[in-house]
């Protein structure tokens, strides 16, 4: 093989070694402003677009052992990588393609699986993360909160009704 395209080869593998996701966008008429406009988007999420041969990207994949997707691999293709919010750089890339109606998604793989378009594109509807958190945490609450109330509510039975703790 070329040393200059073993360099690109090992380049590609080592960002999807570092990335616990890549994702597989189909760029076909977006324009070069365009381009530019999502590569920023993708970068205030961590994440960044990169354009390579498909073929180099079959090699890097196979390199890194991860699935293969090289039915996939066909056509003007970007690949997004980033260093952990896949789900922030699925919404940049949602946004961009309602805005341009451009940009589609073709596949993902996440963690070493396989997502389809639509996976990723539901992965990216999803609500910011601290929203995640903040029902995670009330709905922990909640429970927490129930039974507090039905301890409460027994303590107050055995007492007869007594406003007075027990002794």
């Amino acid at each position: 093989m070329n040393p200059d395209k073993r360099i690109i080869i090992d380049d590609l593998t080592a960002r999807v070694n570092a990335s616990p996701f890549l994702i597989v966008v189909d760029y076909t008429s977006i324009t070069v402003p365009e381009f530019t406009n999502l590569r920023s988007a993708l970068a205030a999420c961590g994440a960044q677009c990169h354009v390579a041969k498909n073929n180099f990207m079959r090699t890097a994949l196979t390199d890194a052992g991860l699935p293969d997707i090289g039915e996939h691999l066909v056509g003007q293709t970007a690949f997004v990588t980033g260093a952990s919010d896949v789900a922030g750089a699925a919404k940049a890339i949602n946004t961009f393609a309602k805005a341009s109606k451009k940009a589609e998604y073709k596949v993902a793989i996440l963690d070493g699986a396989i997502l389809s378009a639509d996976e990723i594109r539901a992965i990216g509807e999803l609500p910011p993360r601290d929203q995640l958190l903040a029902k995670l945490l009330g709905t922990i609450n909640a429970a927490g909160s129930a039974l507090a109330r039905v301890i409460q509510a027994y303590v107050d039975k055995e007492n007869g009704g007594s406003e007075e703790p027990a002794a």
